[in-house]
């Protein structure tokens, strides 16, 4: 009577495919970039989950090859080398400068050690001369003597020159100097009345000149004492300077080690942050979590901040906000989610970072962190060119370089992440819904039956199906064309979900067949959504056809059935009673005839009377004008309930319709 088709298996290998071969970018499953699904209980979150780790794997691999991560690496290698050429530096510095002295001081020594050693010599060789010349009156012996005191008086300058400012040797050289001079006028004299008179010196004249020469030795020897103390002196301050550059060296090479090991902890907290944050996200299950995880990382990288994520919901030109923990500390904006456009941030519309400092003052500023009066950046999500969203910070403080590269990481790292579980959630979509109505498909209703009936025993609530079956429909196909029937179809979906509450549920189970769950409903209520459902359907109206007809058959959990199958398979039964019985009506499952062939069904007719509902299911909302208990009203209110209400008995006002 009625085909039964497949759970469709060919659109979950479909959206399987796609994942696998990353054909499913930015949101574009369903023909819009950026699409966000609907939250739709139904929609279980474990058939495609096994290629999540294909795709995060695959967009870590991304994100670690993208600029940011590129730009990290060169400023770390720009800090290594700048560290290593200033130890380089330094120690080639010191190196220098401790040779540097120890030469100075060594030739400095050396000098005057040449230089006094230079006096002495001078005066022994006009010693030698004079007395050659006395002895021998021979003129080659007064060579030495003019060279003797031509050298004295250049050594004696050179050592002066050596020992600026150095007051006991200066006192020194003028004491030699002033014997050397009395000893060589006294000598030249006795040198020049010999050449003239050929009359030696005396005894007396040579004692005299013997004196003054022994004091001009020891007065020399006193000088190369000094020397020799100042010598040692500059010697032990090139040794102390040298130790000093050792003991600074090793200090400096203790505090660049110390700073290196606070630098690498600190890069090993960051990777061992970065590293959590790429294994949450491989974890974590929907695009609601990962969005999270992202924004507590991005508030524990910025301290004293807050932080949102925009999702671009394109489908709706809208842009979807998730708050962290202190985004309302850090003052950032509390928007109307109605108001918010991919165009409202800078980020999202050039697809690119935008950072704002209070004070500034563009030519066009952002609709969302323009008016902060603290610092902001904003980072977009990019997923293969595009953008499916931004990460705003709001911080009391500014935002160093460092942290917002880091920032740019951890977005980038993330995006991809964000748009797989974004695409599994529309390729979860897809697999479980009717893509003609738009409804649960026969799989997800089947799944939806189990829980709800799992729950409906739980808490000890009624609960009923409804099945709906169009009449005539093949007849309808054949006369009017396929294309008219899927009209015909649509057209009862949307009734169908106009006409229930939000948490009921309706799918199309099969061909011309729909599947409705009722929680929380009795018998009577189900009855009257039922035949509300029926006169709906009778009175929409489609091009070029009379009429629309559909027959329904009602069950309740736990007086027909116990089960979920038991429930659905009595549904059915009561539905072919209905058909069997003429079609456009509704028929309610009797356990009490269950066992006979063919159950009684209600009276046929356009219009059905159906069993009294209990008294406490008469009760009204305030407001609310009483009907006669013939008449079935459709209520205009749309804000139902969601969820179950554990009160039995109150259905029949919640669902539109008063007994």
């Amino acid at each position: 009577m009625r085909p039964r088709p497949s759970t469709r298996p060919h659109v979950l290998a479909r959206a399987r495919l796609a994942a696998n071969s990353g054909r499913i970018v930015g949101g574009r499953l369903s023909g819009e970039a950026g699409t966000q699904p609907a939250p739709m209980p139904w929609a279980t979150p474990c058939l495609l989950r096994t290629n999540t780790d294909h795709l995060t794997t695959t967009a870590s691999r991304v994100s670690a090859a993208g600029a940011e991560g590129i730009l990290m690496g060169l400023v770390s290698m720009r800090r290594v080398i700048s560290v290593l050429a200033a130890i380089v530096v330094l120690i080639a510095g010191a190196l220098y400068a401790t040779a540097d002295i120890q030469r100075n001081a060594a030739l400095l020594g050396a000098r005057q050690q040449v230089a006094a050693q230079g006096m002495l010599t001078a005066m022994l060789d006009q010693e030698t001369g004079s007395r050659g010349f006395v002895e021998t009156r021979q003129k080659a012996f007064l060579v030495p003597w003019e060279a003797g005191t031509s050298a004295f008086t250049a050594s004696l300058a050179a050592l002066r020159s050596l020992e600026v400012g150095n007051v006991g040797l200066e006192r020194l050289l003028d004491d030699q100097a002033q014997r050397a001079d009395r000893w060589h006028a006294e000598v030249q004299a006795a040198i020049s009345r010999f050449d003239q008179t050929g009359r030696p010196p005396s005894v007396a004249e040579a004692l005299r000149d013997k004196t003054v020469m022994d004091g001009f030795r020891a007065s020399h020897d006193a000088l190369d004492a000094l020397l020799a103390t100042q010598r040692s002196r500059q010697l032990t301050v090139a040794t102390t300077v040298v130790i000093g550059v050792t003991i600074a060296l090793v200090l400096l090479l203790a505090a660049i080690g110390l700073l290196a090991r606070r630098l690498v902890r600190r890069e090993d907290a960051r990777q061992r942050a970065q590293d959590e944050l790429h294994e949450l996200l491989h974890a974590s299950e929907f695009e609601g979590e990962s969005r999270l995880l992202l924004i507590r990382h991005v508030e524990r990288l910025v301290p004293q901040a807050g932080a949102i994520v925009l999702n671009r919901n394109a489908s709706d030109d809208q842009l979807e906000v998730t708050r962290g923990i202190n985004a309302d500390e850090s003052r950032l904006p509390i928007a109307d989610v109605e108001t918010l456009r991919p165009r409202s941030c800078m980020a999202v519309r050039f697809s690119r970072s935008y950072d704002r400092h209070p004070g500034d003052d563009g030519l066009s500023s952002c609709d969302i962190c323009g008016a902060l009066p603290v610092a902001s950046a904003c980072e977009p999500l990019l997923v293969g060119g595009q953008v499916i969203g931004s990460v705003l910070v709001a911080s009391s403080k500014p935002i160093s370089s460092e942290r917002r590269l880091r920032l740019s990481e951890c977005v980038g790292q993330a995006a991809p992440i964000i748009a797989n579980h974004r695409n599994l959630a529309l390729a979860e979509m897809h697999a479980l819904s009717d893509t003609l109505t738009g409804l649960p498909n026969r799989r997800a209703a089947e799944e939806t039956l189990k829980r709800t009936a799992a729950f409906a025993d739980r808490s000890l609530a009624p609960l009923v199906a409804v099945m709906i079956d169009l009449d005539h429909f093949k007849t309808l196909n054949d006369r009017h064309g396929h294309e008219t029937g899927d009209k015909a179809l649509a057209l009862v979906a949307r009734i169908i979900r106009s006409t229930i509450r939000e948490s009921d549920f309706a799918s199309r189970f099969g061909g011309e067949e729909f599947l409705v769950l009722l929680p929380n409903t009795d018998r009577a209520t189900g009855l009257l959504v039922a035949e509300k459902l029926r006169v709906e359907i009778g009175h929409a109206e489609l091009a070029g056809v009379a009429a629309i007809s559909a027959s329904l058959g009602v069950s309740v959990m736990p007086a027909d059935a116990t089960t979920a199958d038991g429930l659905l398979r009595n549904a059915d039964r009561a539905l072919y009673v209905a058909k069997e019985s003429g079609r456009n009506r509704v028929h309610s499952f009797s356990s009490a005839a269950a066992g006979n062939e063919h159950p009684q069904p209600t009276p046929p007719g356009d219009a059905i009377t159906t069993p009294a509902p209990p008294s406490h299911a008469r009760t009204r909302q305030p407001g609310q004008r009483p009907q006669s208990p013939v008449a079935l009203s459709v209520s205009s209110e749309s804000g139902r309930s969601s969820g179950f209400d554990e009160t039995p008995g109150v259905g029949a006002s919640r669902h539109g319709v008063t007994p």
